[in-house]
């Protein structure tokens, strides 16, 4: 029987996770198989996230020697390769923030225990362990993702004043020397955003969301596994779409608070809890698909994308895969 080395079945796990989000239909505002942005198409994330596996490979690359790799370096090599098979733009640097620190803590937990089961108990300690690594990083791991940060248009969510918060401004090319005089870590940069960027709270709040989509996620599709009827789709991709509804109507996302501003967000997530308020009485996805495809269409019209809630729907496959979960 051929035995899959750890860091390849991570890097697996992390780039299947990428492409499932990705493909799922419809999440309403976000590029799937059947909807592609003006310059943003789903081939494009499609390579971003097999461009990337090679960097996974190396993030779960750990011993008990050498403990996990930094995670500045390879966010830095991720958002750059990311970038050089597709011509999109930006697909995955939220993904990335979220994924990379997983992967680690993926690579050290399995290195560490040669059974390395796929379980809850599993997800738990990886989840428990990038939550340390984000606290661990350093100010060298703060220079890399600026680095990274500047390569790429990504909006950022203004103070109540008006300004962007210098750590995370993306013009502010002053940033980079503040952080190497004052050996400012990450961790204390994504804090310093975690009020108002849901990506940056994932660090600050050890995954929580994300966690929270891998449980929803599990739940759900052994639900659609017992009512294929309900389905649209696979079963697979009634699950995704399904949590992704779910979270939409929890929480409005930082991504188009900050493209646009919070009412916008808290609009799109009160449509989404229109949806979802039906659903919950049937639990019948097939049958909502033309109120949720209408509310893509008009997210795409406005050119209003969910994209944080897309980073942690990634996140939250990858633990999920990490605990057992197969399509």
């Amino acid at each position: 029987m051929v035995q899959i080395p750890f860091s390849e079945e991570i890097a697996s796990a992390a780039a299947l996770s990428m492409v499932l989000e990705a493909a799922s239909y419809p999440k309403p505002g976000n590029v799937h198989r059947l909807q592609d942005f003006k310059d943003t198409s789903f081939e494009h994330f499609l390579a971003s996230a097999l461009s990337v596996q090679s960097v996974f490979m190396k993030s779960a690359e750990s011993s008990p020697e050498t403990g996990p790799p930094e995670f500045g370096p390879l966010f830095y090599e991720a958002v750059f390769k990311s970038q050089f098979m597709q011509s999109g733009g930006n697909t995955h640097f939220g993904t990335l923030i979220l994924l990379l620190p997983l992967s680690i803590a993926a690579g050290y937990i399995c290195s560490n225990d040669e059974k390395c089961e796929r379980n809850k108990k599993t997800g738990k300690a990886v989840i428990l362990k990038a939550a340390e690594i984000c606290r661990t990083t350093t100010s060298k791991d703060a220079v890399c993702f600026y680095k990274a940060y500047n390569t790429l248009s990504v909006p950022v969510q203004k103070t109540e004043k008006g300004e962007a918060d210098y750590e995370l401004d993306l013009t502010n090319t002053a940033a980079i020397e503040k952080i190497r005089i004052e050996n400012i870590p990450l961790f204390d940069l994504m804090a310093m955003g975690a009020k108002r960027d849901m990506i940056a709270a994932e660090w600050v709040n050890g995954f929580e969301k994300s966690e929270k989509f891998a449980r929803k996620l599990q739940k759900n599709k052994a639900y659609f596994e017992e009512n294929p009827k309900k389905c649209f789709g696979s079963i697979m991709n009634s699950a995704v779409v399904y949590t992704f509804l779910e979270l939409m109507s929890l929480y409005p996302d930082t991504f188009i608070a900050a493209k646009y501003n919070e009412e916008t967000a808290l609009e799109v997530q009160k449509e989404a809890s229109k949806i979802m308020k039906k659903l919950k009485k049937s639990k019948n996805l097939k049958k909502m698909i033309p109120e949720i495809q209408k509310l893509d269409e008009k997210l795409q019209k406005e050119r209003i994308n969910p994209g944080s809630l897309a980073d942690i729907t990634a996140a939250g496959i990858f633990i999920s895969i990490l605990e057992g979960l197969k399509i």
